[in-house]
């Protein structure tokens, strides 16, 4: 493990405290203008996140009201009755947005693949890229706001879903992540600039508990007025 990764790791919580991990749940309000763009608003706005720490697997309650709720798998998701009745499934969910453009709408299983993704992936950051299929590699320093911060270029393998395969993390002295650049595959390739803050520690695993994604002006600078995507944990628990 390269040695920005380690500090990383350990920032976090360290590598033997998630090793005893196997779940996690969250409570979020995800919300920003991609969800009235996408004829979806507040739809994610009061949720339980519930999901594996090592596998891609991640429950959406309540989804997409009351007494039902959402599965997510890259090969597979679900929407159910809270007595487990299938409502609706989709295989290869991602492939559902091969001819969609930046302004189509999407259906409730869209808004299940995006957020399921998303999510997971932001839950198990940094520990995640300790895995051997990851290529990791540290970049020149990025500068902001009057700070210098740490780069790692992460490269996602084939087989783990993420919005793009290749993705950069800047670290700050302690090793907290403070933005993550990447694009945004199912969107066009859409820049996205995300900002993860107001870290706290649950059951020993630090988590930003807001975080804000931004895209890019016409004019190439980052719209910092208004967040595509909001998400604000109330609380979580890893065991």
């Amino acid at each position: 493990m390269i040695e920005l990764l380690a500090l990383a790791v350990e920032a976090h919580g360290g590598s033997r405290r998630w090793e005893e991990k196997s779940w996690f749940s969250a409570t979020a309000s995800i919300t920003g203008a991609i969800w009235e763009l996408k004829g979806k608003p507040g739809l994610l706005a009061d949720v339980v996140l519930d999901g594996e720490t090592r596998d891609q697997r991640l429950k959406i309650t309540p989804f997409p009201w009351p007494g039902r709720y959402a599965t997510w798998e890259p090969y597979r998701q679900t929407i159910e009755t809270s007595e487990g009745l299938l409502v609706a499934q989709r295989r290869d969910p991602t492939t559902s947005f091969a001819d969609l453009t930046r302004q189509s709408t999407w259906d409730d299983l869209q808004v299940v693949c995006f957020a399921g993704q998303a999510n997971w992936n932001y839950l198990v950051a940094p520990f995640l890229f300790t895995r051997p299929d990851f290529t990791v590699e540290e970049t020149e320093p990025w500068r902001e706001d009057g700070e210098v911060w740490r780069r790692l270029v992460i490269t996602y393998p084939d087989a783990l879903a993420a919005p793009t395969r290749r993705q950069t993390y800047c670290f700050d002295q302690h090793g907290l992540i403070r933005r993550l650049d990447y694009t945004v595959d199912v969107l066009d390739g859409d820049t996205a600039v995300d900002y993860p803050s107001e870290y706290r520690a649950f059951d020993g695993i630090m988590v930003p508990t807001r975080r804000g994604v931004y895209t890019h002006a016409t004019d190439g600078t980052l719209a910092r007025g208004s967040p595509t995507v909001a998400i604000d944990i109330a609380g979580a628990a890893f065991f």
